[in-house]
């Protein structure tokens, strides 16, 4: 008798393949700009080394969501996780600034075929009505596994030397490599816009239209447009903390405190996302809702960091700091499932990857230009005010949000 997939069960494989990618990704990330200043890299070439990432990662997402789309996503997430855990074991080899720029932009490319492409698998199979809650458990594995990086990481790198890190995400990279080769099944979408799961790891999709690789109907689309855009605005802004928190926090706690109140900024987001996903299935009003009062609570958050060292004098800076930064993690838990299930509302089966490929960068396009806008901000006005800057710029945004899809 034919084995019937669990759509869940599908789910939890590609949580599990994208908490271990992130917890790599986390891992390395804390540590690349100390690791390429010490091969000479100036503060600038660090900008560029980090950039180039979330740039090549941006470029390759839209061919490969397509590419997904025509011949099966579980071959990309295959490549995807091998090349990563290849590329990110050959850190420790670079002996110039440009050699590991250029490992850096074969990592955004490989990245490309993990998150976005796994995203839209889960976007396919996600049962009529549960699309919020499955998106919501799905995107809980980035900031949960995210936030257990930078912990691990340090403490690795203090035992055992800068240069272990790298080969344990890329031995992470390879774990996930085998959990996909091994348990997750493909998928072929057939002509009716239904889906069947297959054993063969290459499935053309037999659809009588020919597309390209880029589409403008999703941008046409007033679901995708509006989150898209939104999108793009709240990872901007989002970009000030990992960026910045260390410079501005750091006459007040330690760089180790800085590490335990990210992580736990993240598991605090990744914890509630399930639960808002579930609220928004329910319909009506509740994803309108979600997206706004989860931008204008973050606002919130954002404000009450600007102003941490000069209200309520009587707490401890982390303690306040913390306080804040719970504020970010529960408007971002509200947020991020609604906003990527508006995202996907309108798209039609078949072409869910290559729509989630071009959804994913902007929040790539986002993290480039916030590192660099924000930085501009607040070489002018200061870190503190470039966070009240970032409140209004949230607050705007939820309000204009509103109007905008409340009818959707």
């Amino acid at each position: 008798m034919k084995k019937e997939y669990n759509p869940k069960e599908t789910v939890i494989i590609l949580w599990l393949v994208s908490f271990i990618t992130m917890i790599g990704i986390g891992l390395i990330a804390p540590l690349m700009s100390k690791y390429a200043q010490l091969l000479g890299a100036s503060n600038f070439e660090i900008g560029i080394i980090f950039g180039s990432f979330a740039l090549a990662r941006t470029i390759a997402q839209i061919p490969v969501g397509y590419l997904s789309d025509k011949y099966g996503k579980k071959i990309f997430l295959l490549i995807g996780t091998f090349f990563y855990g290849f590329f990110t074991i050959l850190y420790p080899f670079a002996n110039s600034v440009v050699h590991l720029m250029v490992l850096r932009i074969l990592n955004g490319i490989s990245s490309s075929f993990i998150n976005p492409v796994a995203g839209a698998y889960v976007a396919t199979v996600a049962p009529k009505g549960k699309l919020g809650e499955y998106m919501g458990l799905f995107n809980s594995a980035l900031p949960l596994g995210f936030s257990l990086g930078p912990l691990i990481g340090g403490v690795i790198a203090k035992w055992y030397g800068i240069e272990a890190p790298f080969y344990f995400c890329g031995a992470l990279s390879f774990v996930s490599f085998l959990v996909c080769l091994f348990k997750l099944k493909n998928i072929k979408i057939n002509r009716d816009g239904s889906f069947t799961y297959v054993s063969k790891l290459i499935v053309k999709y037999e659809g009588s239209v020919k597309r390209g690789f880029f589409s403008t109907k999703f941008l046409r689309d007033r679901c995708f447009f509006s989150a898209y855009i939104i999108n793009l605005i709240y990872y901007i802004v989002n970009t000030g903390i990992i960026a910045y928190l260390a410079v501005y926090a750091s006459d007040y706690i330690g760089l180790d405190q800085v590490g335990i109140l990210i992580a736990s900024t993240n598991l605090t987001m990744g914890a509630l996302q399930r639960k808002f996903g579930e609220i928004y299935d329910r319909g009506g009003t509740y994803g309108t809702l979600l997206v706004c009062g989860g931008l204008l609570l973050s606002a919130l958050g954002f404000y009450l960091l600007s102003i941490f060292s000069s209200f309520f004098t009587t707490l401890s800076p982390i303690l306040k700091i913390f306080s804040a930064l719970e504020l970010v993690a529960i408007g971002g838990a509200m947020y991020l499932p609604a906003v990527n299930s508006l995202a996907m509302k309108g798209v039609s089966m078949e072409d869910k990857g290559m729509a989630m490929g071009l959804f994913s960068t902007s929040l790539n396009i986002g993290m480039f230009l916030g590192a660099v806008v924000l930085g501009y901000l607040a070489d002018l006005f200061g870190l503190s005010n470039m966070y009240k800057i970032s409140s209004i710029i949230l607050t705007v945004v939820g309000v204009f949000a509103y109007f905008y899809i409340r009818g959707e």
